[in-house]
């Protein structure tokens, strides 16, 4: 990803990356700013002549990181962004990436950065970055404001990768589970369908395995006169490929000792639990491992739990994370984990 932003014609001259660093990706892309403006005219058939839109490219090379105008809209809907930005949007955009394991205040900082134009007014990176700050703020145990971003989105959402797709309707579902239960199992129908559309292979297998872990969610716990199912939640996390993605068997391995351990297994409970723990460590994903040695400390108690709370707690002060502090903090019990 960050390879081809090292190129020389992709320099940024103000932090993040400004139009008059696209228009020159652009010149280097064709040949010169003429040939820029002839593929323009072209696709617009002719329309406009080619000096008036290579005047306007010159202007738009002076926007720096301001609203682009019609003709940045024209420019992005005929060449679109760098595959490096985009592919930048969609990393921060993904719960299941490592941009999810920064502290949050510095997940912040570089959400500040890069959501201005033009990479902000590229559609798909708009949908990505608004699913960035939704994260972000749900971290800060916000939900008002992952709302707000989600709804601005939703519009696009129709046009947008089925991978962005799933990620709303999977934050969306995260939101009404800690608010109204009863629009889960609805939003998360409307996923199912969309593991059949091409997406990458990595982001499928972790997307999968977030979607399996909203399912077993709603058979962990009690509400609208069901019991919890840990068994039924057990079959549910056996889907998940034992093989995939550090992320995905770290989901897996972490539901399957919840649901043991409240099947009365409390040694493979544990056994799991540890598993967890190692596969989010090898993956680089801090907030799962804090999950992972919080779902041991409950399980097995006495001074290894008491160390792994420890842990699990210093690893959430570390990445400043509300949400996991407020829920490490909750007394040991029978609710399931979210």
């Amino acid at each position: 990803m960050g390879a081809s932003l090292r190129q020389a014609e992709l320099r940024p001259q103000t932090p993040g990356f400004s139009w008059e660093d696209y228009v020159a990706w652009l010149v280097a892309q064709h040949g010169s700013l003429t040939a820029v403006a002839e593929r323009l005219s072209s696709l617009r058939g002719y329309e406009d002549d080619v000096y008036s839109i290579e005047r306007a490219l010159r202007r738009l090379r002076t926007r720096g990181q301001r609203d682009g105008g019609t003709w940045g809209a024209r420019a992005l809907a005929a060449f679109g962004l760098p595959d490096a930005l985009t592919e930048r949007a969609r990393w921060m955009g993904a719960y299941h990436s490592r941009f999810t394991d920064l502290p949050l205040p510095l997940a912040q900082d570089l959400l500040r950065l890069w959501d201005r134009p033009p990479v902000s007014e590229d559609p798909t990176s708009h949908v990505f970055l608004a699913l960035a700050h939704a994260t972000c703020v749900l971290r800060a145990d916000d939900r008002d404001a992952a709302r707000t971003h989600l709804a601005r989105i939703r519009p696009l959402l129709g046009k947008a990768p089925p991978e962005a797709r799933i990620e709303a309707l999977l934050t969306e579902a995260f939101v009404a589970s800690r608010e109204d239960v009863t629009r889960v199992p609805g939003l998360l129908d409307e996923i199912e369908p969309l593991f059949e559309l091409s997406m990458p292979a990595h982001d499928k297998a972790c997307l999968f395995a977030r979607w399996i872990d909203q399912r077993a969610f709603e058979r962990n716990r009690s509400w609208g006169g069901k019991q919890p199912d840990p068994a039924g939640a057990e079959v549910l996390y056996r889907l998940i490929p034992e093989d995939g993605p550090a992320f995905a068997r770290a989901r897996r391995a972490n539901g399957l000792a919840y649901a043991r351990w409240k099947q009365g297994s409390l040694e493979e409970g544990a056994a799991l639990a540890r598993q967890a723990c190692q596969h989010a460590g090898d993956g680089g994903h801090m907030r799962m491992r804090a999950m992972a040695l919080n779902m041991l400390a409950r399980i097995v108690g006495g001074e290894e739990g008491a160390d792994a709370k420890r842990r699990a707690m210093a690893i959430a002060n570390e990445l400043e994370d509300e949400v996991l502090r407020l829920r490490f903090e909750r007394r040991r019990g029978d609710k399931a984990k979210g």
